[in-house]
């Protein structure tokens, strides 16, 4: 079972009807930005457009009827469709709730990362959310980051939760994503890459079925 400790995810989540009972563990979050090298982060895109894919409404059982699309190989079954990798890997099992169907999700060592692809994002995509357990270690948080260039060149890294479970698969809370960027320049947008990466010699992760929600203003 996971529970929010943060007061602004858990408020959105709560206003949403989110079921706490099937929710992350938000132990931490930060609006920090720690500058990151140049090369590692995608660049910004001021005036783009975001468009977003087919939207699907997976979290609804649990309460959320926001529409939301998934993110480029955000479902593990065809590989690892632009995603990079560092010790994790593809492994057999999907999570249970099979909202997206598939037989395969993402591990993620204790020392391992996994970055997505990059994503477009304005106003109109707020938030983001994915399925995850833990897969060893009687403890272990997932920090979950955005990866992003300001429109001046300079590269951040903003971290929005730190997710802590057990071993059952469980949606996370509702995380923020347009709400943790600067993005209020009228039709601002920036490419922004989402971060999964355990916390050093806690437990190993698996991650499944990634969605941002593309509510468009």
């Amino acid at each position: 079972m996971f529970a929010s400790s943060y007061p602004t995810t858990f408020k959105f989540a709560q206003r949403l009807g989110v079921s706490v009972s099937a929710c992350l563990l938000v132990l931490t979050a930060s609006a920090g930005s720690a500058v990151a090298a140049p090369s590692a982060a995608p660049s910004a895109a001021p005036t783009a457009a975001c468009s977003s894919g087919p939207t699907s409404t997976p979290f609804a059982r649990f309460g959320d009827n926001a529409d939301y699309t998934l993110v480029q190989g955000g479902s593990f079954e065809s590989g690892v469709d632009g995603w990079s990798l560092t010790n994790s890997m593809i492994v057999a099992g999907n999570e249970s709730y099979e909202v997206d169907g598939g037989s395969q999700s993402l591990a993620i060592q204790p020392d391992g990362l996994a970055v997505s692809p990059a994503i477009c994002v304005s106003t109109a995509d707020p938030t983001f959310r994915f399925f995850a357990r833990r897969t060893s270690g009687s403890w272990g948080v997932l920090n979950v980051s955005l990866r992003w260039t300001d429109f001046s060149g300079v590269s951040h890294t903003t971290t929005v939760a730190s997710l802590q479970s057990g071993s059952a698969w469980a949606p996370t809370p509702i995380l923020q994503l347009a709400g943790a960027l600067p993005l209020w320049r009228p039709g601002a947008a920036l490419s922004v890459k989402l971060v999964f990466s355990p916390e050093q010699y806690g437990g190993a992760w698996e991650i499944d079925d990634v969605y941002i929600d593309p509510r468009m203003s």
